[in-house]
């Protein structure tokens, strides 16, 4: 970091690592494959310069579109330099204003955008991402809608993602414009990425027997798959089981904001030529219990049955369970979302600005976790007050000797 700024090196900022650019791919060279949706007559800004703009503004904790403009406009001539940003002809160098920073979002391919972004975070933080043994990593499929993007008759905005466990890297974001098309977006959003070997978990709305089947034999994908009552057939068949039988697998607990939770697994497995079950490439039966008991309030339990593609020498019942359990981390991004950068509460509506913004998110979240922070609101606002520092973290090396005068 002392190639950026000479100035003390904050403590939040301090443990992140490797922060050199040599060592980290430069997000300029996946962002240029971005097609410009501008004509040419009138360009000034590139549009690559643009977006690394906003992409650096994202990492020191913008939450708008009026953020953004506002972080390039404190940024001086050399740093705006380093970002591609050209002189004008009186030679000065000024940052892309909130106008045209609005018009490129809201008319931007975002498909694109969201595929360099995914390619770069895999790209980069390949070392980094959660896996299990074999070298294989777990993504969620999850689906959050943009609460503030409705506007009359227009509903809200619905985005569907997948996000690699424990620590969150966004690989593929699709628009889905409701909750209830998220299934048949599922293939679609998973079909760009090489999978073969990794572990895809997902809830109820996608354990759809076409899906897993897409996964299994097309991607060479494993699966967890949640079921429930709406798959009658199979969840008919999973709660006959002898569970009763079954000893517990693993069990695991945990205290911590008011509550207590304890959680079991059991697993068994299913034989083809016992009837299996009537879920395509099933191997293994899991049956997940919860207990949980919050401070004032009356205990709750809970159960849950999963199928799995994986086998019993794939993965451990405490693999299975952490599975289970951390595909509901990607609740954990969606809260960094909401309460750091306020996306709840973000009234960005026009073209396709708001799924702009959210990928501006899933960039700054996942680029500062895989490099080890563990507050994201702490770490932006350190690199907001020294605006330098966005730019190793990018991949982009500082160039001082550039100035804009």
């Amino acid at each position: 970091m002392s190639a950026v700024s000479s100035s003390p090196i904050p403590a939040v900022l301090a443990k992140l690592g490797p922060l050199n650019p040599d060592d980290t791919s430069d997000l300029r060279l996946f962002l240029e494959k971005v097609p410009d949706p501008r004509s040419r007559r009138g360009r000034w800004y590139s549009l690559t310069s643009i977006l690394l703009v906003c992409a650096a503004a994202a990492v020191s904790g913008a939450r708008t579109i009026d953020e953004l403009a506002e972080w390039g406009a404190r940024a001086d001539a050399g740093l705006l330099a380093t970002l591609g940003v050209r002189r004008h002809l009186l030679r000065w160098r000024h940052a892309p204003s909130r106008s045209a920073i609005g018009r490129v979002l809201e008319r931007l391919d975002t498909g694109a955008l969201d595929a360099a972004v995914g390619a770069w975070l895999a790209h980069r933080h390949t070392d980094t991402t959660t896996t299990v043994s074999g070298g294989r990593r777990v993504i969620a499929v999850d689906g959050k809608a943009l609460r503030g993007s409705a506007r009359q008759a227009r509903p809200r905005r619905h985005l569907i993602s997948a996000v690699t466990h424990s620590c969150p890297v966004t690989l593929a974001q699709a628009e889905v414009g409701s909750k209830t098309n998220e299934t048949r977006h599922f293939q679609p959003l998973l079909a760009p990425l090489d999978l073969e070997g990794d572990v895809i978990t997902f809830d109820a709305l996608h354990s759809v027997k076409a899906n897993v089947t897409w996964l299994a034999e097309t991607k060479k994908a494993h699966y967890i798959a949640v079921i429930k009552p709406n798959q009658p057939t199979a969840w008919t068949q999973l709660d006959a089981l002898d569970w009763h039988a079954v000893a517990i697998a693993h069990t695991a607990s945990n205290n911590g904001h008011g509550r207590r939770e304890s959680r079991s697994i059991k697993t068994l497995a299913i034989a083809d030529n016992l009837g299996g079950i009537a879920f395509p490439h099933a191997k293994l039966a899991l049956r997940m219990h919860r207990r949980r008991k919050q401070t004032g309030r009356k205990e709750t339990r809970e159960t849950l049955y999963a199928v799995t593609s994986l086998d019993a020498h794939q993965a451990t019942p405490a693999e299975l369970a952490s599975h289970l359990r951390g595909h509901w981390t990607v609740e954990a991004q969606h809260h960094i979302r909401d309460r750091t950068f306020a996306e709840d509460a973000s009234t960005v509506h026009a073209g396709n600005a708001p799924r702009a913004m959210a990928t501006l998110r899933n960039l700054a979240i996942g680029a500062l976790k895989t490099l080890g922070a563990t507050n994201i609101a702490k770490t932006t606002r350190a690199i907001r007050d020294q605006p330098r520092r966005a730019l190793p973290i990018l991949g982009i090396a500082y160039n001082p000797d550039l100035n804009g005068t």
